[in-house]
């Protein structure tokens, strides 16, 4: 049965007070029940100090929950405009982690993270876009305009096939070099950002990989 420390301590404080007299007896009660009272206020003490304890510790959990939470998100969205290569978005998202860093919440190792397991080399992501020009600038004009926060609009369609042709078989020769990882992740990272802009090549990558490795699909067409 569960004794409750304050409602013993207050009983017997109140009856060490009714035995405060001149007779010997009952001032020998008045000390016992006022022992046995600070006794009980000792142990509620320390009962209030450790449910005190356990709310602190309850909420030092959940604040670290949500600020691992916050943390996850503003990477991500700085992660993604970084990767984006838009200018204007590039921008805001490095200025948000240049305004982090000086509010001491750096969060550089979970945008560089992020960048990684999005097949990026973080290092790039970091230095500012180049302007856009040639085929590039030819298919964005002809896209419709973009908000720089959303999806990026599919270009790819835009793109002169001889232009697909000539990327995606140097694509795939670059994925194909085995002898360097660097090159592969070159390759990689030029394919998410052609998607990232909305040029899309990967299906025409995927098929010169296979031709290279399997040779020409015998139901096309041999012109």
């Amino acid at each position: 049965m569960t004794i409750n420390h304050r409602a013993e301590a207050e009983k017997q404080l109140a009856n060490a007070a009714r035995h405060l007299t001149e007779h010997p007896g009952d001032m020998r009660i008045a000390e016992v029940a006022a022992a046995i009272g600070q006794g009980h206020a000792a142990l509620a003490r320390d009962e209030e100090q450790a449910a005190r304890t356990a709310d602190m510790r309850d909420a030092l959990r959940l604040l670290r929950a949500r600020e691992y939470d916050v943390r996850e998100a503003v990477s991500t969205h700085i992660a993604k405009a970084l990767a984006s290569r838009e200018p204007n978005r590039w921008k805001a998202g490095r200025e948000l982690a240049q305004a982090l860093d000086m509010a001491d919440c750096n969060v550089d190792d979970a945008i560089d993270a992020r960048l990684s397991d999005d097949g990026w080399d973080p290092r790039g992501a970091w230095k500012a876009p180049a302007d856009g020009g040639g085929w590039i600038a030819f298919a964005a004009e002809r896209a419709p305009k973009r908000d720089p926060w959303g999806p990026a609009p599919d270009i790819t369609d835009a793109i002169p096939e001889n232009i697909r042709r000539i990327i995606a078989e140097q694509l795939a020769d670059m994925l194909l070099n085995g002898d360097s990882e660097t090159v592969q992740l070159w390759a990689r990272n030029f394919t998410y950002a052609l998607k990232n802009e909305g040029a899309d090549l990967t299906g025409d990558i995927e098929k010169r990989i296979t031709e290279l490795t399997l040779g020409r699909d015998p139901s096309d067409p041999p012109f």
